[in-house]
């Protein structure tokens, strides 16, 4: 592996930790909010006070520094190579989720993950 491609890897992790947190904060900060109305006319009240919601603030400027990363990464990676390393975002999306929230992980999601990381393997591979 070139050095070139050792730094896209540094970012291409960098994005999937800032893509993780992103979508940790987002989650804490609406179940804080709290669900979003029915009634058309009370959407845009609802949105302005949740991007604002600090939580939410900092998931979309952490969302705004992993677009960055990821710009960063294609720069020194091909897509071909990076784009499936993202796929860890939703593994570790989904094993922080019962701890952080409480909720609930099927076996179903779990073999799903499960799947994903053999893909990630297998397309990390060289040919």
């Amino acid at each position: 592996m070139s050095p070139t491609q050792r730094s896209g890897l540094i970012f291409i992790f960098g994005t999937i930790i800032m893509t993780v947190a992103s979508q940790l904060l987002l989650k804490h900060g609406m179940t804080q909010i709290g669900k979003a109305p029915s009634e058309p006319g009370q959407l845009p009240m609802f949105i302005l006070r949740a991007v604002f919601h600090p939580p939410n603030f900092m998931g979309f400027i952490g969302a705004m520094l992993a677009a960055f990363s990821w710009m960063a990464a294609l720069s020194r990676c091909e897509l071909s190579f990076a784009y499936p390393f993202m796929g860890l975002a939703i593994v570790l999306v989904l094993a922080l989720t019962p701890a952080l929230f409480g909720e609930h992980v099927s076996m179903n999601q779990w073999a799903g993950v499960a799947l994903v990381c053999v893909g990630l393997w297998l397309a990390s591979r060289p040919a």
